[in-house]
């Protein structure tokens, strides 16, 4: 039995997932022990869609209502039994073969790495690059939890993963407000990231997200966002950025003079 399931996420966008199925079937190399494709809506057009892959061990999950996404993905992952997990969204492309193996022998190699980052290595920021071990021999970088204030120690973008860390948390991703706040979590846990090397996989869905409010155009738009920016909430949001500077600082200061890369943590 293979040792991994695949996990997709999508949301009434199938003209995506049908572009990142195909792609992600074409090129894939290691063997799923089974694919399970969770749409959070009442979309009803998905359950169709596992007839296009007659070779694969597809399945999909119809929410039939919008749960959002982390209580989407909590109820994915219930029903994984594998101890590892690849997780994917319905809007990417995958043009490289053997990047699913290379990722999961980091897992397997390296406990201490939580996570291992898929997306192209191109949309890697400079910074994070600099203060990050380089891939080297290796393949892939470690980044530190001080690498960044916020992000880089957790994605919801095509990522390998252990199913036995994801159980560890208490309430699962719907625990947690957002993926910043996961990611947040992951560094207080002293956790590294690890973005493998020459992978070319590129987001396709840009400016097509389904989740979360959009802003009107025109004056009604000026006015909505003149509203948000005197609002509560804001001044919420505020609070909370100065907090996570705050935090960084400390992150920052504990890796000690190796700063801003201690390589006795992130070289082999």
């Amino acid at each position: 039995m293979s040792d991994l399931t695949a996990v997709l996420t999508s949301h009434r966008r199938p003209d995506l997932l049908v572009a990142t199925l195909d792609a992600f079937f074409a090129t894939n190399d290691y063997p799923l022990h089974e694919f399970i494709v969770i749409e959070d809506s009442d979309d009803a057009t998905v359950l169709d869609i596992p007839a296009r892959y007659p070779d694969q061990p597809l399945r999909v999950i119809l929410n039939g209502v919008n749960l959002g996404q982390h209580r989407s993905i909590d109820k994915a992952y219930s029903q994984v039994q594998t101890p590892y997990i690849l997780h994917l969204e319905d809007d990417w492309t995958f043009p490289v073969e053997g990047i699913v193996a290379r990722g999961l022998e980091v897992l397997k190699r390296e406990p201490e790495v939580g996570l291992v980052q898929l997306r192209t290595d191109e949309d890697m920021p400079a910074a994070i690059k600099k203060i990050s071990a380089g891939p080297g021999d290796r393949g892939y970088w470690k980044i530190p939890p001080a690498a960044h204030r916020v992000w880089h120690s957790f994605t919801f973008n095509p990522t390998l993963k252990r199913l036995a860390d994801y159980r560890k948390l208490p309430h699962g991703y719907a625990g947690f407000a957002s993926e910043a706040e996961i990611s947040l979590y992951y560094k207080d846990q002293g956790v590294i990231m690890a973005w493998l090397s020459e992978t070319k996989v590129t987001h396709l869905g840009y400016g097509r997200s389904n989740y979360g409010s959009k802003t009107p155009r025109g004056l009604a738009g000026w006015m909505l966002q003149a509203q948000r920016f005197f609002s509560l909430a804001t001044l919420k949001k505020w609070k909370r950025s100065v907090a996570r500077r705050i935090a960084h600082a400390k992150r920052k200061r504990g890796a000690g003079a190796a700063y801003p890369v201690d390589r006795s943590q992130v070289e082999p």
